[in-house]
């Protein structure tokens, strides 16, 4: 089990500096400020914040031809923030600037889930990735990172629950994984997901299989340390 969760650790490793960052300072950063709320809190605004938006809007527009093209530049922008520079709020920013333009775009709430899940809150990170996912059901990115939350859960709370609970957490990150892959199954993020759940899960020919197809797609996950923990891991079941 420690292995496992040494392994688990590599989901992880990217978003160290982000969990450091503590979720209840994030919520009282965002009590006092819903632009660090998913769409400004869902709270009625002044007519002062009202005017500001549409003068923001107004000016945006200039640059783009439609609201639907100034959104999915806010939301590119957003993550430019998360996976360049680890900055949250900048990123809670834009993605809320791309909900002024287009409220209908998924990948708004796919941007909101993934601040969330940075910050360790899995559950509120699936609140943001459900309504994505009404909106675009079919969102493979989405359906991957829907899915870790719950390894997410695992990783943190695997030495206080029990075996059964455990298994519940994998099973429900597997079946996300088998959605996505369904949709795209050229994604070597979650096919080499694929291949922990199923090593945890004792389903080792499936393992196996995953294994390699992360392998030969040169997944940078699929290191010798893995290898030798699958095979023992299958072993032992033997």
């Amino acid at each position: 089990m420690k292995n496992i969760i040494l392994i688990l650790i590599l989901f992880f490793s990217l978003f160290c500096s982000a969990q450091k960052q503590r979720f209840e300072s994030w919520k009282n950063m965002a009590d006092n400020d819903i632009s660090l709320q998913p769409e400004y809190g869902a709270v009625k605004k002044s007519e002062e914040q009202i005017k500001a938006d549409n003068e923001f809007k107004n000016e945006v527009l200039k640059k783009f031809n439609s609201p639907e093209e100034a959104s999915k530049k806010m939301v590119e922008t957003g993550f430019g923030y998360i996976y360049e520079k680890g900055d949250f709020m900048t990123a809670m920013k834009r993605f809320n600037q791309a909900f002024l333009f287009n409220k209908n775009n998924a990948d708004i709430y796919y941007g909101y889930g993934t601040i969330y899940f940075n910050l360790g809150a899995y559950e509120e990170a699936r609140e943001q990735f459900n309504k994505g996912l009404k909106i675009n059901p079919d969102h493979s990115e989405m359906l991957t990172d829907y899915g870790t939350t719950y390894l997410g859960d695992f990783y943190e709370s695997a030495d206080k629950t029990n075996a059964s609970e455990n298994e519940k957490l994998w099973t429900a990150a597997e079946n996300y994984f088998n959605r996505s892959l369904k949709i795209n199954n050229k994604n070597s993020n979650t096919i080499y997901k694929l291949s922990i759940v199923s090593m945890y899960l004792k389903k080792c020919e499936q393992a196996q299989k995953y294994f390699k197809m992360a392998q030969e797609m040169g997944n940078p996950n699929i290191t010798e340390r893995f290898e030798n923990e699958l095979k023992k891991t299958c072993e032992t079941k033997k």
